[in-house]
């Protein structure tokens, strides 16, 4: 039985996208005869303190035994503060490592749990795989405004990059992200792609909720929406600026932003200046077993992320459970959406940054019952087909079989190399 120690940086019971894979990767693969364990850094902010919890039949080992940062006590000492807790994380993984003896070590990124893996691995012998789920210094230059060129930006590439460069396997988990890490210098040989997925059974059609939408007063209205975290990458403003001509052309339209975050101020501001406040809905934060109540009385799930390389190399999550809902996608025309929607046949593009061209696409839609039905029909066959977590997560034998191959090719060279 393949025994897997994920390494991770948060987990369940904290439900965003990271941690739903994660819970996805150990859920199947307990159901595809694995057995997985988890240990979660000390960076989660969902434990204080060394224990042990269990979800699903799956034992999560929490690594919370040194104080985070108080950034009060200033810069330098929140430094040392984090380095102690890398430090102290490296030795737990692998303290776990050499008690429990998995088969492999399997990190998800970012880059300190993938020191934390290759250190244990180093110390016990088993393979390691470093698994990349975006580029970290991409997404800071777009929501944090680092530049490119600056020491910061330049240090987690370095450190992702030797994380990379000394694991047996690397997963990417889209071809974006595969060709930017290859471009860097990572051996294509050792990349595989194992990309998001989304459980179908959790994720399956059902009736529009009457009692929400009359709550919400949607009742008889074309409803857009956008359901996640509301951040600048994902380009919110351009949909509100789009409804000022959709809704001049269409009364009936709506547009229902589900979700929390750092824009989500700005967005309200737009919406009132542009005498939208009718129209568009931001609800806040929605409980996570309410959120498929809030997809079913949506017609169109819209996703107009900027064309920035965060976007252009990675995929989200959320399109997937739309089209999987049996639910129409519109998106901008970037790589990491590219990847999931073809133009036309499982849901619309748009030219990023395009207002008038969003606003005409969602115009179309609202026009044309058949369209939406077609996209609904043939995005939901083609996920249920290639993007099922069941048969995603059984792609992992054959990533946990190619890094036991290579780590015994590199200890065989070690060994050749010493007695030379």
């Amino acid at each position: 039985m393949t025994k897997a120690l994920h390494v991770l940086e948060t987990s369940v019971p904290e439900l965003v996208g990271y941690t739903i894979r994660g819970r996805y990767i150990v859920h199947h693969q307990r159901r595809l005869g694995f057995n997985p364990l988890v240990v979660t850094s000390p960076f989660f902010k969902g434990a204080d303190s060394q224990r042990v919890d269990e979800f699903d039949g799956v034992r999560y080992f929490r690594s919370n035994h040194v104080p985070r940062p108080d950034k009060s006590r200033g810069r330098l000492m929140g430094y040392w503060t984090r380095m102690q807790m890398v430090r102290g994380y490296r030795r737990f993984v692998a303290d776990l490592a050499a008690r429990e003896q998995p088969t492999i070590i399997h990190a998800h990124s970012s880059y300190t749990n993938g020191l934390a893996a290759r250190y244990a691995s180093d110390k016990t012998g088993i393979p390691f795989v470093y698994e990349l789920r975006t580029l970290w210094g991409e997404s800071a230059v777009v929501e944090d405004g680092w530049n490119p060129n600056s020491f910061r930006y330049k240090a987690v590439w370095r450190l992702e990059l030797d994380v990379m460069r000394r694991a047996h396997i690397v997963v990417a988990i889209a071809r974006g992200i595969r060709d930017a890490i290859v471009e860097r210098g990572i051996d294509p040989d050792k990349v595989m792609l194992v990309p998001n997925g989304v459980d179908t059974e959790v994720f399956s059609p059902r009736p529009a909720d009457a009692a929400l939408a009359s709550s919400l007063g949607l009742d008889g209205c074309f409803v857009v929406g956008f359901i996640g975290s509301l951040r600048r990458l994902e380009g919110l403003d351009l949909l509100i600026d789009a409804f000022k001509t959709v809704h001049q052309r269409e009364p009936r339209a709506r547009l229902l932003i589900v979700g929390e975050g750092p824009e989500r101020a700005k967005l309200a501001q737009l919406a009132a200046d542009a005498g939208l406040s009718d129209v568009v809905t931001l609800t806040g934060l929605v409980a996570h077993d309410q959120i498929l109540r809030y997809y079913s009385i949506l017609d169109v799930l819209a996703y107009p992320r900027i064309d920035a390389r965060i976007n252009q190399t990675v995929t989200p999550l959320k399109p997937l459970e739309a089209m999987a809902l049996g639910k129409v996608c519109l998106a901008s025309d970037v790589g990491g959406l590219r990847e999931l929607i073809e133009d036309g046949v499982t849901g619309l593009l748009h030219k990023p940054g395009d207002v008038n061209g969003l606003a005409e696409k969602i115009l179309q839609l609202a026009s044309d019952r058949d369209l939406r039905e077609r996209l609904a029909r043939d995005g939901q066959s083609t996920v249920r087909r290639d993007r099922e977590w069941s048969t995603i997560a059984a792609r992992y034998e054959d990533v946990y079989r190619q890094a036991a191959e290579r780590a015994g090719r590199v200890s065989n060279r070690k060994v050749v190399e010493s007695v030379g």
